[in-house]
């Protein structure tokens, strides 16, 4: 949920130009932080709760699936990018914008 509402507060901020300042990279700082967080915490959890047995199998499960939706997000992003250049009056996005 945090992850959701950091995504709209930049896109908001890209959109509308009300935060201009370094400060912005605390931001960033504290975006990256949720996502390691969940990403350690993910793993953390497989390795107690799973039993030996299929530990292995759960840990590369996720490591695939982390993958898959890395590859989704950056997907998504070239979208949500073309909208904000549309917004913003700039050329050269590499795909359309949907809305």
């Amino acid at each position: 949920m945090l992850q959701l509402v950091n995504l709209c507060i930049f896109w908001s901020i890209s959109i509308n130009h009300f935060w201009y300042d370094y400060s912005l990279l605390i931001m960033c700082f504290v975006v990256g932080l949720l996502g390691g967080g969940v990403y350690v915490q993910g793993y953390n959890r497989i390795n107690a709760d799973m039993p030996k047995e299929l530990r292995e199998f759960a840990l590369s499960s996720a490591s695939v699936a982390d993958s898959v939706g890395i590859l989704v997000a950056d997907i998504s992003s070239l979208f949500i990018q073309s909208c904000i250049y549309q917004s913003n009056g700039i050329n050269g996005a590499v795909v359309d914008c949907p809305l």
